[in-house]
């Protein structure tokens, strides 16, 4: 039995690709989502309608935090992301 290890194979392009859209658009999905939140609080507090800005966050609260966890997930997995050199980010090589 052999004490090497063969490095792990790289993603396909096309993977990352798709990985690093689906990350971009959950952050944006997020952002709207939270700013729904601040925006309709503040227009339901205007009003005078606590209650209502209260039921309002309710509402949306779990499609920002869903949105945020999927995110953060995202981000983990392209953290794995290997560079050209196969020593992860083009921007985190030592060479510079």
């Amino acid at each position: 039995m052999s004490s090497t290890m063969s490095p792990p194979a790289p993603a396909p392009a096309g993977s990352t690709r798709v990985t690093t859209f689906l990350f971009a658009l959950s952050v944006v999905f997020f952002l709207l989502a939270g700013l729904a939140i601040v925006v309709g609080q503040a227009a339901a507090l205007a009003v005078g309608d606590a209650t209502a800005a209260r039921q309002w966050a309710s509402a949306l609260a779990p499609y920002a935090f869903g949105g945020a966890s999927v995110s953060g997930l995202l981000s983990f997995a392209l953290s794995y992301r290997k560079g050209p050199d196969g020593h992860g980010e083009p921007e985190d090589s030592e060479d510079d």
